[in-house]
Parts: C-alpha cells; structure tokens; sequence
C-alpha cells in the first residue's frame, strides 16, 4: 500500500501496516510530522472538555492511547500536572467541574497518572500566588499528559515501520493518481516518479481533500472542516506559574492554556475557521491579542504585551466537515471508502483524528484495509521503552530509543560529542545522526524536527550556520547549496514560527 502523508496518523498506520506484515510506502511532500503535528497544543490527553459534549467514546479512546503512550515513550510523554482556578464569574460551577473530573478519572482508570484532587481558594493561591485572587473560588488539580516535541513521535513511528521493511520518504509530494478513472493503481511524484499498489491511503491530515482533488472529477463535497489554532511561547514574566494552567477565557468561555515547555511558556489556543494554505498557517494579530488578553487576566502581574512574544506558530486541526460552531465540532475520526462512497477503488482517505489517538485510528484503518485486501489484522506489538539510567535526560526526552545511534557515533569519534555552540548543548553528534539515520535532508528538518534548535528564543538563527557547516560534506552542499540552505531555513522559519514582536 501507498500512505499519502508523514504526519501522526500516516506515521502510525506505516508502523500498524507494516508490523502486520503489508508492504508499506510512506510518501511526505515536507518532513515527517512537519504540518498540523508539529503545531499543535503539544499535548497527549483525554480531551476533558469533550465530556461536555457528550463524546464519551472518544474520551475512553484517548485516554487507553494516553495510557499506552505513557507505556512505550515514557521519555517523550510525560505525566503533566494541571490547575483549573475556579471563579466566581465562570460560566462552569466547582461542582459540575468535579463531577467531570471525577468522571474523567473513572474513564481513564490509569495507573500512571495520578488522581484528581479538589483545591480551596487558598491552596490554590498557595500553589499559584501569581493568579488573581479576586472571585477566586477554588481550583483543581488534574493530571493529563506533554508531548514535547510530537513531531519525533511522529517519526520515531515512521522509522520503526522502517526498520521492518517499510520505505519511507519525505520531501515526496504526489501530484497524482495512476489507474483508471473510477480504479486508482497508483501514485505519481514530483519529478515523474510512479509508484503502484493495491490500494492508496490518503492520510495528508488538513491536505486531505486536496489530495483528493487530484483524483479524476476531483472531490464532490469537502470531508474536512480546518480550525486555525493559534499559539505563542513566552520567556518566564512576573507571577508566571509554576504549574500547567487550565482556563476558560473570559470572552468567549472556550478553554486556553497556559503550559510550562522546555523552559519557555506556551500559551494557546485559538479555534479560527481556516479556508487557506495548511501550509502558511501563522497566527493573526487578533489571535495573539486574545491569548495575550486572557493570560494578563489571569495573572494580572504579567504584563504581556506583543514584544513579550518570542514567537508564535499556528496549525489547521483537520476535523469532521461542519457548519456549526467551533467548539461543537466532533473530535472524533472515521474512514472514508471511495468505492463505497463515490464507486472509486483502490483508495481510502483517513478523516479527522488527533495527536493522542493516532495509533487506535491506525488500527481501525488496518481492519478496513484488511477487508479491501484480504491481509492480516496483527495487533502491532509495544516496543521496548529504552534504558536510559544515567543517560543524559535532554537526550532521552529528544530521542527516545534513538540515544542509542547517537553514543554508537560519540563512542566511534568523542569529538563528536562537543557542543557546536556555546548557548546550545547539541553536538555534532546528534547532527549527523539525524542525516544518516533519521532521512534529514534540510536544515529545517535538522532545526525544527530533529534536534528541537528552532525551538530556542532566538527561533536557532544563532546556531544555524554552524548547523549548515557541518550538515554540508553529509548533505553534498557546496557554498552556494549551504547558503541556500540557510535562506530556505529563515524562509521557511518566516511561515511557521513568526518572530515577535509582530508587526
């Protein structure tokens, strides 16, 4: 089979197909995790606020895949402490608040996360002085889970299909279907490339229907409905917490967050209806003003204004298509089967799905390609959780299972081991393990994907060059290539992470 798409839902198909023995070829236009999974709130969890609209199914899912998540990658998600402060203005009262968490803890049922417990007004201000007192009530803590960088989920699990014949490849954009009209055989590349299966799966997350576009009479109606959600990430600020802050905003009553992440604050999000390019997804200047607002709010010490922001990304959540409002819109995800929908064989498209139950949608997809192909339905086996006592714990939380390639090359060469940059502990090392063994091929990927360097205040500009110097011989740049590179870096920096302050 083809996958269409190298973000986390095609990633974990790759991974579920291949385990139950399908010859798998995973094509990605960017880099592995590079769209909406790179842009997202960050976070593995259950989905508290779905309760509310009555999507228990999808509650009970997350938060098994939460569970098993916590299991496998034990370094790269991590239990996350939550306080929800409680006002009097709120449009939820303390009780309905615990009668959800309550819920919430009996759905999960988890052995790894720990229970919610009920705060007074006082605890709570003890916990976070820098709120705001005022109608303050009382708060909960609660407990859900951090992906740091979701992206190298993302392509741990497409390096794991890999590792089991699968071939994967990233900056592979289809710009077209093989076959017949109403048989789809195939796939063509750019460049002219073809690659043929018995079956296509488009997983291109919010390029969904763009994909299917470029099938003959293109699509009928659209099957997803984009919402933009904004984020910003600020340095430490007056009264900032010390704790993952959960909140409703005070104009319009839809959940924000405020999330301690790699020393930095990420605040965030937003639910914008998005029609444009997934690709160019920055926030607006409303958007950034809402979360500022509703962050000086809550801790009225803050101050913040746009030149706290060190920058800003924003992502298109792919959901079931809608008209209704913003909030309203079903998390959940399904499959939709061109033959039985449009008398189109040879291809499936995978609709909606999140960050947290990409893996079970993978599952669900595999039962559906079974009945297409005649194959096997193998439950995909847990990998082992890597030894990492005394491994350095910045390494661990970046590579998983993959620290292992990178003390192989220290071991082989120490010098390699050096700091490239005296404001950054990443080494040569960890550059030229990416290359060799994780299909990095720009310094996007080595900046945003692989190494987390763009993630810095400074967006990695200080590191860059010296990325770029010794990526080069690996790479085949030459002075011109290296300098290109760089240009493409800042170029594409420009569309995904927005400097601050804004304009």
């Amino acid at each position: 089979m083809i996958l269409i798409g190298g973000g986390i839902n095609g990633a974990a198909l790759a991974d579920a197909a291949s385990a139950a023995g399908y010859r798998v070829a995973l094509v990605e236009k960017n880099d592995f995790g590079s769209g909406v999974t790179s842009r997202s709130t960050r976070l593995i969890h259950g989905g508290l606020r779905y309760l509310e609209h009555g999507q228990v199914g999808l509650v009970r899912e997350s938060l098994r895949e939460r569970e098993a998540l916590l299991r496998e990658y034990p370094h790269q998600v991590r239990p996350l402490p939550f306080l929800v402060p409680v006002y009097r203005a709120d449009s939820r009262a303390r009780w309905k608040i615990r009668l959800g968490l309550e819920a919430y803890d009996w759905i999960g049922r988890s052995r790894l996360v720990q229970r919610h417990r009920q705060l007074s007004a006082a605890e709570t201000l003890h916990l976070e002085p820098g709120l705001r007192p005022d109608g303050l009530r009382g708060g909960f803590m609660y407990y859900d889970c951090q992906a740091i960088y979701p992206e190298r989920l993302a392509l741990q699990m497409a390096l794991d299909a890999a590792a089991r014949g699968a071939t994967i490849r990233n900056h592979a954009e289809v710009t077209g279907f093989l076959g017949e009209p109403n048989h789809v055989t195939g796939a063509r590349l750019r460049g002219g490339e073809e690659l043929r299966a018995k079956l296509v799966v488009n997983a291109a997350g919010p390029w969904a229907d763009r994909v299917r576009r470029l099938l003959a009479g293109g699509a009928e109606r659209p099957l997803l409905s984009l919402l933009n959600g904004a984020h910003l990430v600020t340095g430490a600020f007056p009264g900032s917490p010390t704790h993952a802050i959960y909140h409703e905003a005070s104009t319009d009553r839809r959940p924000f967050f405020i999330l301690p992440w790699r020393g930095l604050w990420l605040i965030g999000t937003t639910e914008t209806p998005f029609a444009g390019d997934p690709a160019v997804t920055l926030p607006t200047d409303r958007e950034i003003d809402y979360l500022l607002r509703e962050t000086n709010l809550l801790f009225p010490r803050a101050g913040l204004t746009r030149t706290s922001v060190l920058y800003s990304y924003a992502g298109p959540r792919p959901l079931l298509h809608s008209s209704g409002q913003a909030q309203a819109m079903s998390r959940e995800h399904t499959i939709y089967d061109h033959e039985a929908e449009e008398g189109i064989r040879g291809i499936l498209t995978l609709v909606g799905g999140k960050l947290t139950t990409a893996r079970s949608f993978a599952q669900q997809a595999l039962h559906r390609i079974a009945a297409k192909l005649g194959g096997p339905v193998c439950p995909r086996l847990p990998e082992p959780a890597p030894e990492t006592d005394g491994l350095p714990s910045r390494l661990t939380e970046i590579y998983g299972r993959g620290v292992a390639g990178i003390l192989d090359l220290v071991r082989q060469n120490p010098d390699l081991d050096r700091p490239r940059t005296s404001s950054n502990p990443v080494t040569a090392a960890e550059i030229v393990h990416a290359i060799r063994h994780e299909k990095a091929q720009t310094l996007g990927d080595l900046m945003l994907r692989r190494t987390g360097l763009a993630f810095e205040p400074d967006r990695g500009l200080d590191a860059a060059p010296e990325v770029a110097r010794l990526a080069a011989p690996l790479l085949g740049w030459n002075a011109a290539a290296t300098a290109q590179a760089l240009a493409d870096y800042r170029a594409e920096l420009d569309q995904t992470l927005a400097r601050g302050p804004l304009a």
